[in-house]
């Protein structure tokens, strides 16, 4: 500890036993011994003497005492431990001392609380330890657990309360989606006028193997797939991962998981024209599967969708390589509901299908003559329409 004043100290000591240990001023009350937060530095105080002619106070250092340090003033009553660590317990103790040089007697101990944090690796429970606090005037009532998370808290926040007579730990486990926290444990007495606060202490989420770099390069809507096609710019020195997951947000609604693998490149086929904005982002979990890094937002704006419609040929000539086949032609078809019905002249059920890419192929053994069918198709707008016509089938 550095000292004010170091000129005066053998003379100080010796005093006393010249004037026979008289105690012309009362001893300190309400001392302290706390942690500046923004100094990380240890700071004691005490409540200043009512008597005029004090001169200052004494700060021993260890118990007993093996430093001395002294404080002059009667108003004077703080005293930066500016040599003294707040990652280490020390011991301190007080009196004061008149003009005459007498002095009154020592304080009881009292001391820094040192709080230390165990952070595991790949596992969100944090074990917080602190040494407890020693002579608090008033006797202690407790201990007060401070937190700031990011990021999520802009202050600290009461997190826990431990009784005096309670084990000075305890054990939390991080929320998701923290990933720094800041701790600082405070011993109060009875009243609450005395608040003595610990070192504090900052870590992160103590993980490994976390991916540099996430992000969608490329994305744009490829019309002849009617999909939406991304290019992924990924990490891959990062192997520890099992997959990456795509995100989908349609015209603004909520985030939704489409996909999840190890690729470079994905096709979203899942479009619906009569929407008009496909957002996407792109995660992984690290290695401790603890924290998810995310890509910047990559959103595609689709064009107008066509009016829906319906081709649907008449004629079919069997064996012709262009007029062959019956198939007709949907626009707009969002696929869920799509069904074909051929009936012939009896009403006998003679093709049926509910796959849009597979046509009614009359063969040598077809019977010449009219046909009639029945459509049934769902379009992208959400419309259900049904189609009954003929066709002629001609050999």
């Amino acid at each position: 500890m550095s000292s004010r004043s170091h000129s005066l100290m053998l003379i100080l000591l010796l005093l006393p036993l010249a004037v026979g240990g008289q105690e012309p001023v009362a001893p300190c009350a309400d001392w302290l011994a706390t942690v500046d937060e923004a100094t990380q530095r240890i700071v004691l105080s005490w409540r200043p003497s009512a008597d005029s002619a004090t001169m200052g106070y004494h700060i021993c250092t260890g118990n007993p005492c093996l430093d001395y340090d002294t404080v002059f003033g009667r108003l004077d009553t703080t005293y930066i431990c500016a040599d003294h660590s707040p990652l280490e317990t020390h011991t301190y103790r007080l009196h004061v001392f008149d003009t005459a040089y007498n002095v009154s007697s020592l304080t009881e101990p009292f001391g820094n609380m040192v709080l230390q944090a165990l952070v595991p690796e790949c596992d969100p429970e944090v074990t917080l330890s602190w040494t407890p606090y020693t002579g608090m005037p008033g006797g202690l009532a407790g201990y007060r657990l401070m937190m700031r998370l990011e990021p999520y808290d802009d202050d600290f926040v009461q997190y826990h309360t431990v009784a005096p007579d309670a084990m000075t730990c305890y054990s939390f486990e991080m929320p998701s989606g923290v990933v720094r926290a800041h701790i600082k444990v405070l011993a109060h007495n009875a009243s609450g006028s005395l608040v003595s606060q610990s070192n504090l202490v900052s870590f992160d989420r103590q993980t490994i193997d976390t991916a540099a770099f996430v992000e969608i390069s490329q994305a744009g809507y490829d019309s002849l797939d009617g999909a939406v096609k991304l290019v992924f710019n990924i990490d891959t020195s990062y192997h520890s991962a099992d997959h990456y997951t795509l995100w989908r947000s349609v015209d603004f609604s909520p985030w939704r998981e489409i996909a999840t693998g190890n690729w470079q490149q994905y096709s979203d086929n899942d479009v619906n024209l009569y929407d008009s904005l496909y957002c996407y982002q792109l995660s992984v979990y690290d290695a401790c599967g603890l924290n998810e890094k995310f890509s910047a937002t990559a959103c595609v704006v689709l064009p107008d969708p066509p009016e829906p419609e319906v081709d649907i040929p008449n004629v079919i000539i069997v064996g012709s390589p262009e007029n062959g086949v019956f198939l007709p032609n949907v626009i707009g078809l969002a696929g869920d509901i799509y069904e074909l019905h051929i009936y012939d002249r009896r009403g006998l059920l003679v093709f049926s299908t509910t796959d849009p890419t597979v046509p009614w192929r009359p063969g040598p053994s077809t019977p010449q003559g009219a046909y009639a069918y029945v459509l049934r198709v769902r379009y992208v707008n959400g419309f259900v329409q049904s189609y009954v016509g003929t066709l002629l089938v001609i050999k």
